[in-house]
């Protein structure tokens, strides 16, 4: 038993010397083309859409402690670039583009807060700062909802 006790500390010790894949970054983005600057959204919802939301979708992640530690650290590094992938904040507006189009995608924000899709339940399991009440969405909601109409 303590040769097996041994051998996986010494593995996970190991495991620390394996890095994530991509790293743990925090690209620079130009703050003109973000979310806040193109959408001028409300204080409210900005503050509530931070809190829920920047750490996995922007390149302004809060890394926590445990994302340091193999191989927790993979996961959430994959769980970062899936999520930017998917939506950005920082870079909402693409580097060609001079103003917002993507009507779809911006309305896809409050589907998800709506339904409970995000933020993830794992998610807000270690970061129940994060969830959304129901006041949160239908503060974010109304204001995505006003935009869209304003769009059309």
């Amino acid at each position: 038993m303590k040769k097996i006790a041994l051998l996986l500390a010494a593995l996970f010790a190991v495991l620390q010397f394996v890095p994530a894949a991509p790293p743990k970054s925090n690209p620079s983005f130009d703050a003109a083309k973000s979310f806040e600057a193109v959408m001028r959204p409300p204080g409210d919802v900005l503050a509530t859409l931070r809190r829920a939301c920047f750490d996995c979708h922007s390149n302004e992640t809060r890394w926590p402690a445990y994302s340091y530690v193999a191989p927790v650290s993979w996961l959430v590094q994959n769980h970062v670039a899936d999520g930017r992938r998917h939506l950005n904040f920082s870079e909402w507006l693409l580097a060609n583009e001079t103003g917002f189009s993507d009507w779809s995608g911006f309305e896809k924000v409050c589907t998800e807060v709506r339904t409970g899709a995000m933020p993830m339940p794992g998610y807000v399991s270690l970061h129940p700062d994060a969830a959304l009440s129901e006041a949160d969405s239908k503060t974010v909601c109304a204001w995505v909802d006003s935009k869209l109409a304003g769009a059309r």
